[in-house]
């Protein structure tokens, strides 16, 4: 491996090497950064990992001699803040590519080295000292943090350091919209958020098709949620909502209507869209004085404007705002009334019905939602456990009416009467993804099993 690097860099990289115990730190930090660049696209993933131990964990000489050299020129001049740097973006540079290639265990085991019991052992050796030190702040910085929830741990039989990273891919909407961070970083992040999507979205269409398979094993039918097979009970509602009119048509047909109205009307309209009007007696108190009310309140300097598309993006989303947050960017008094109560599949479904009407807000949603798991974050999972169930409730919502999800309710047994079935058993899930590898189309029959925290 060393002789192929040696013959590859000075194939690849013609430029005048200096001295680099001459203080020159950016010079440094680039020695390192064109090794990672250079080995990515040539050796195995254990082999990079291997490298990327010696050099940043071990302080043991690579296959590069100016690489190694370099970090110890950060180290003698006591660059920590520069140390630092250096580090994330040679993470980000290989997890951004590993990423690319599909490779999410690659970066697990990355952030996993950085928890290795040699970084608190004690030495005497300067260099090593300074580094192992300079290790354990990193691993109790808000970066690693960072980090270590951007490493893909989305299912929940995977190893997770803290309940949170299980819910990345909302995580990483805020370091991909951040142009102050790293291109790498953004990049990655960005590829990374997309793949725990599809991946979610498939493993839920292959557990729910595979439910009552006598012929699948229990490793076969891994559910991505915390749900139990309770979860495709919340499929059932959700599809069956409102009877079996088609949210999306309802949707569309809300788009088709606002064109010729105020602003002011528009505020009225999306209210009853949702189904919380200011004239609807039966909803909570809360949710008239936190949603209602303020919304309509909402740039009343612009209620004889009629609508236009930058109206209808910012009105949802500060709707989608005043549904999940207070003015303190904490958890709504309406989300943790539903949290207490444990009910929370028709407040999801007024998230989704927003969504439906302006798909660019689900960004914002993203967004909120992350904020919320960041607060949420701070806490043991048993703690946390009802809003872990509101995620894995809105995660399996939004899978639902994803455009390259195709799910139906479809009723397997015909009754006498014509009166609405509102018995769920006698239907049946069948689900398509449209673009993922390996279409599914199949029904799916339960198990006699139906607890769930759903309700």
């Amino acid at each position: 491996m060393a002789q192929f690097y040696n013959q590859y860099e000075s194939e690849h990289f013609q430029e005048q090497v200096t001295d680099i115990t001459s203080g020159s730190l950016e010079q440094a930090q680039q020695y390192i950064y064109n090794f990672f660049l250079a080995i990515i696209k040539h050796y195995q993933v254990d082999d990079i990992l291997r490298q990327f131990e010696r050099l940043f964990i071990n302080y043991e000489e690579i296959d590069n001699v100016n690489a190694y050299n370099a970090l110890g020129e950060i180290i003698f001049y006591s660059k920590e803040h520069e140390f630092k740097n250096t580090l994330l973006r040679c993470c980000y540079i290989l997890n951004n590519n590993w990423a690319l290639n599909g490779n999410i265990s690659a970066c697990q085991k990355l952030v996993d080295l950085f928890l290795s019991h040699s970084i608190s052992i004690p030495t005497r050796i300067y260099k090593l000292k300074k580094l192992r030190q300079w290790l354990q702040n990193f691993v109790q910085s808000e970066e690693y943090k960072t980090l270590r929830s951007l490493s893909g741990r989305s299912g929940v039989y995977k190893s997770y350091h803290n309940w949170s990273e299980r819910f990345s891919s909302y995580l990483l909407v805020s370091e991909y919209t951040d142009f102050n961070k790293p291109p790498e970083q953004r990049q990655y992040a960005e590829i990374l958020a997309r793949k725990i999507k599809k991946q979610f979205k498939f493993d839920l269409a292959l557990y729910t098709a595979r439910i009552e398979s006598k012929s699948g094993s229990s490793s076969q039918r891994q559910n991505p949620t915390t749900l139990g097979d309770g979860v495709l009970i919340l499929i059932k509602k959700v599809l069956n909502k409102h009877g079996h009119e088609d949210l999306r048509g309802i949707a569309k047909r809300f788009r088709n209507q606002v064109d010729d109205m105020t602003f002011a009307e528009f505020k009225d309209y999306l209210l009853d869209y949702l189904g919380i009007s200011r004239d609807d007696l039966e909803i909570p108190e809360i949710m008239r004085l936190t949603v209602v009310q303020k919304f309509r309140r909402f740039q009343e300097h612009q209620n004889d404007q009629f609508m236009k598309g930058s109206l209808l993006h910012v009105a949802c989303n500060r709707v989608l705002q005043y549904l999940l947050l207070n003015e303190r960017r904490q958890p709504s008094e309406f989300l943790q009334l539903s949290l207490e109560g444990n009910n929370f599949l028709g407040y999801v479904v007024l998230l989704l019905k927003v969504v439906l009407i302006c798909p660019t807000s689900r960004l914002y949603l993203e967004s909120y939602i992350a904020e919320l798991i960041k607060f949420y974050g701070n806490y043991d999972e048993v703690e946390c456990r009802y809003f872990i169930s509101f995620l894995d409730v809105l995660n399996v919502t939004l899978a639902i009416f994803d455009e390259d999800t195709d799910y139906s309710l479809v009723k397997m047994k015909n009754l006498e009467n014509d009166f609405p079935d509102v018995n769920l058993d006698n239907y049946r899930v069948f689900s398509q993804s449209k673009r993922l590898a390996g279409l599914i189309a199949q029904p799916i029959v339960e198990q006699d099993t139906t607890k769930t925290l759903i309700s």
